[in-house]
């Protein structure tokens, strides 16, 4: 609030006031400034509101006779929702555990056959592998 009637005092003390005062200023210098300090004000107070409002979720949602009406834009995220998001967390982490375990059984695998490729076939292996090829 300071912060508002310090930047309405600066508006009004560089303020040229016009040759002829408006009526609505009833011809009066200092009440011309006053006027225009006030209405300054209450432009940053209400910009500073909404801002504020806004930083919360929440807005202005009614301009009327009455005034203006603040309501909840936002909605807050509610018990269920978190529990929601935990469970989709752990749902990744397992996830995540469980590719892990395929891929080192996967290299497993893939040494074994290595392994296996690079031992010396036995004289019956030799034969079938020979006939496969023959089927071929």
């Amino acid at each position: 609030m300071v912060g508002e009637l310090v930047a309405s005092a600066f508006v009004t003390a560089g303020l040229s006031v016009p040759a002829v005062v408006p009526d609505y200023a009833l011809r009066a210098v200092a009440l011309y400034r006053l006027e225009v300090g006030g209405a300054c004000f209450a432009i940053v107070y209400l910009l500073g509101i909404a801002f504020f409002l806004a930083l919360d979720g929440r807005g202005f949602v009614e301009f009327g006779t009455r005034g203006l009406k603040a309501e909840q834009i936002v909605r807050e995220v509610g018990d269920e929702q978190e529990v929601t998001l935990a469970e989709h967390l752990m749902s990744i982490g397992n996830t995540r555990e469980n590719l892990r375990a395929l891929e080192a059984a996967l290299k497993d695998v893939i040494e074994d056959k290595a392994v296996h490729e690079r031992r010396p076939k036995s004289p019956g292996e030799r034969r079938s592998a020979d006939e496969g090829a023959k089927r071929k």
